[in-house]
């Protein structure tokens, strides 16, 4: 027990280390590292959903997402016209025409799967790199930085108040460790770190009340991101995505809750900004 908790902090502090390095280190390291954050879901994801099919209807998930991930990178820091935004429907034909030459008689089951993972965690992590060039085309730290701040901050109140008072289940049927307390009192630590954060210049791209909100919605979103991994585990019968990070599993393990928060959030500042 000693030795995994060890692993686990050693794990999390380095895996905190790199995200937080790449966003405020500069704009390239920041797209990197979604891109290989991107690749290494989509592998991860495809992986789980087609364990029988061949390296090329996994890995052409892949591919497309990739493409699509630098194609709007490059749209965002100004080095691709907005007029590229188009180049995403010969993505997508290229997908669908491939499927008449693979014969496996099971090719829309598996278009489906290949899509869902671009919608599921391509797109999310499209949005949250706009989040670093919001109203603009210079890159701003402070916005993808704050964000990550609070979804950590959510899951360390969870895991806190839910040892210390959880009793009341929050949806067992899913995900039996979860409770209501311990969702408030990931609710609580995040207003109370979102109004730190909104203290300091590097995250002003928002103001105080806006960092209010964006903290609920991460803690209620990123809830159901948690419980729609956990669902997708429990059809699939396995207890993590994969074993990529020591004591913590896989990489979509650390990013399920990042999935379904982050289109919330952008939806919210692209209503307000």
């Amino acid at each position: 027990m000693i030795s995994n908790f060890k692993q686990r902090t050693l794990t999390g502090t380095l895996f905190v280390g790199v995200v937080a390095g790449a966003i405020l280190w500069g704009s390239i390291p920041f797209f990197l590292l979604m891109f290989v954050i991107n690749f290494l879901c989509l592998m991860e994801f495809y992986e789980l959903v087609l364990p029988d099919k061949r390296w090329i209807e996994k890995y052409l998930g892949i591919i497309a997402g990739s493409i699509i991930y630098v194609m709007f990178a490059l749209i965002f820091s100004a080095d691709l016209s907005l007029a590229w935004y188009y180049h995403i429907i010969p993505v997508f034909m290229a997908m669908f025409i491939i499927k008449l030459f693979e014969k496996t008689h099971n090719e829309f089951s598996t278009l489906a799967f290949q899509v869902l993972g671009l919608v599921y965690i391509t797109l999310p992590l499209v949005m949250l790199s706009k989040m670093g060039y919001l109203n603009s085309f210079s890159y701003s730290a402070g916005l993808p930085m704050g964000v990550f701040i609070l979804i950590w901050t959510s899951d360390t109140g969870a895991y806190l108040a839910g040892r210390s008072f959880g009793k009341t289940k929050l949806f067992e049927r899913v995900s039996p460790k979860k409770t209501w307390e311990g969702s408030v009192g990931g609710l609580l630590l995040s207003l109370f770190v979102a109004y730190v954060i909104s203290q300091f210049d590097l995250f002003d791209t928002v103001n105080a009340i806006d960092w209010f909100i964006i903290a609920c919605i991460i803690v209620v979103f990123g809830t159901f991101g948690d419980l729609f991994e956990s669902l997708l585990k429990r059809n699939l019968h396995i207890k993590d995505s994969g074993n990529m990070l020591p004591g913590h599993g896989g990489v979509l393990d650390r990013f399920d809750a990042l999935f379904i928060s982050i289109p919330t959030v952008f939806f919210y500042l692209q209503l307000t900004n």
